[in-house]
């Protein structure tokens, strides 16, 4: 297999040891799990070896059942390499090529010019998630399943995008219909494809695909939110109104989503796939090489990514990363509401982690601390400070606006004991503005726009905020006199010249 490394960087050159790495990583997953910041599990490996591995709090906060090694989690968007890896398998076996058109598969396929290679890259043009939104106006209770999509296709009227190969777009309805195509291709339906030939191969014995009707899976983790920025107590993601689309009415679909494992599993699949166990090395190699779109130039962009800054890029159904200092590594990353999944594979340290969460996590932060300590770096320091904004909330809600200003102005004060971010006071004061259109919760909107407006008053968004929630009250002028200064600070904000035309001012 050609090597694809740009540089990479050895243990030893940090001055660690194995016995300093091994103990820098208990106190730091120890201090998660003493002071309660992580529910979900993580999985550090090296070389096809565990290193670590972390189970931290709930799996289901109402029965108080807490996360194991055993606890399954839903792969969201990392569910799409074992989509891609059987896709890959049908190629290597001669049953289908990369570039055949997907209508070859799927003749009821609305659009011609779209290939297996552009739903696998995310350059096919194609509608993601909008594609449902009539259908589910028309029937809230209705489950979207891979059945639904071609007929939808037929019917959507708005056409691609983009010539397909022009830009990268992610976009989901690729991997449901690359899903089709494995059961047409296959003879099997998708479940029981990957059963047979990525799953049972990989030693995969605690993984599955979800499907509707699937009994309840007791070890399965539930995905866990606080409805608002508000809220003390942890709900359910899809009893949430807000979250209804995506996590109920959207919650049938595979190709995309759906792969139901545990970190172990995971970390054998990886060994099965780079060690050539499920496919050609020469394919494998084929999966991680970035895509080059129609103009010749190899999709690129800057990340900021769970590892740090880099380089992002996409292969087959692979996200690919270029870490300065680090070399190149490959995985996915996966997110619903209520829970996050992170794979990640470095081509030349043979560095793996696995790491999903379904609860309370700064997940990002934690994630590269967990790359940094495999590297014999200190991790990024856990703050065990609380939320100003948060108090804030409370005192407003239960003792009024001087209170809550009163309060918030001594949690900024004890720095050492709260943090204030005041992006925190923007997402309180549309939980507040979406949560209730009158009474009470619009006055707390209100309220809390109006107090950042003057504790960040260079910040355009502030103004933005602001005058969204006035006219929403009816206030049209003093709407119209935020709008316009928050223009003044940014003439470029989309959310502000969108509003203005609204209002028949530009």
């Amino acid at each position: 297999m050609r090597s694809i490394i740009i540089g990479t960087i050895c243990l030893i050159s940090f001055g660690a040891t194995a016995q300093n790495r091994d103990i820098a990583l208990k106190n730091y997953f120890d201090t998660l799990a003493a002071h309660q910041l992580y529910d979900g599990n993580i999985t550090l490996a090296e070389n096809g070896h565990k290193v670590y591995a972390f189970s931290g709090g709930y799996a289901d906060y109402a029965q108080q059942r807490q996360n194991t090694e055993q606890s399954r989690f839903n792969l969201a968007s990392v569910s799409k390499v074992f989509t891609s890896t059987a896709i890959l398998q049908l190629k290597d076996k001669g049953k289908l090529k990369l570039d055949d058109e997907v209508r070859r598969y799927l003749p009821d396929f609305p659009f011609p010019g779209i290939t297996l290679r552009h739903l696998l890259t995310h350059t096919s043009g194609l509608p993601n998630l909008e594609l449902f939104e009539e259908t589910v106006k028309q029937y809230p209770d209705t489950i979207i399943t891979n059945i639904a999509v071609l007929p939808l296709l037929k019917q959507w009227q708005k056409g691609l995008y983009f010539k397909p190969g022009d830009e990268f777009r992610y976009c989901n309805t690729n991997f449901n219909l690359l899903a089709l195509i494995i059961e047409k291709v296959s003879g099997l339906d998708y479940p029981g494809y990957l059963e047979k030939y990525v799953f049972r191969p990989a030693g995969m014995k605690n993984t599955y695909v979800r499907g509707v009707n699937r009994m309840d899976d007791p070890l399965a983790v539930k995905q866990q939110v606080k409805p608002t920025y508000y809220d003390t107590a942890w709900s359910q993601a899809d009893k949430v109104p807000r979250y209804r689309y995506t996590e109920y009415n959207n919650s049938g679909s595979v190709g995309s989503s759906n792969i139901i494992t545990t970190t172990d599993d995971m970390l054998k699949f990886d060994n099965a796939f780079f060690s050539g166990k499920l496919l050609l090395r020469t394919t494998v190699e084929e999966a991680i090489t970035p895509v080059r779109l129609n103009n010749g130039k190899t999709y690129e962009e800057h990340m900021d990514t769970m590892l740090g800054e880099g380089t992002g890029q996409y292969g087959l159904g692979w996200e690919i990363f270029s870490m300065p200092g680090y070399g190149k590594g490959v995985g996915h990353g996966g997110f619903k509401f209520g829970l996050a999944t992170f794979y990640y594979h470095n081509l030349g340290t043979r560095q793996v982690i696995v790491a999903y969460m379904n609860g309370n996590s700064s997940f990002g932060a934690n994630v590269t601390s967990c790359f940094y300590l495999l590297n014999g770096k200190p991790g990024i320091p856990l703050s065990l400070k609380k939320s100003a904004v948060r108090e804030y909330a409370r005192a407003l809600m239960t003792s009024g606006a001087d209170h809550a200003a009163c309060m918030l102005h001594l949690c900024k004060a004890d720095s050492v004991n709260y943090y204030f971010d005041p992006r925190e006071m923007n997402f309180l004061g549309y939980d507040f503005l979406y949560g209730s259109k009158a009474g009470e919760h619009l006055q707390w909107s209100l309220e809390t726009f109006k107090l950042n407006t003057f504790l960040q008053p260079a910040d355009f968004n502030t103004y933005d905020s602001y005058g969204e929630a006035l006219l929403e009250a009816g206030h049209r002028e003093d709407a119209i006199r935020m709008y316009r200064k928050s223009l003044e600070l940014n003439p470029n904000s989309k959310d502000g010249i969108k509003a203005m035309k609204k209002l028949g001012l530009m």
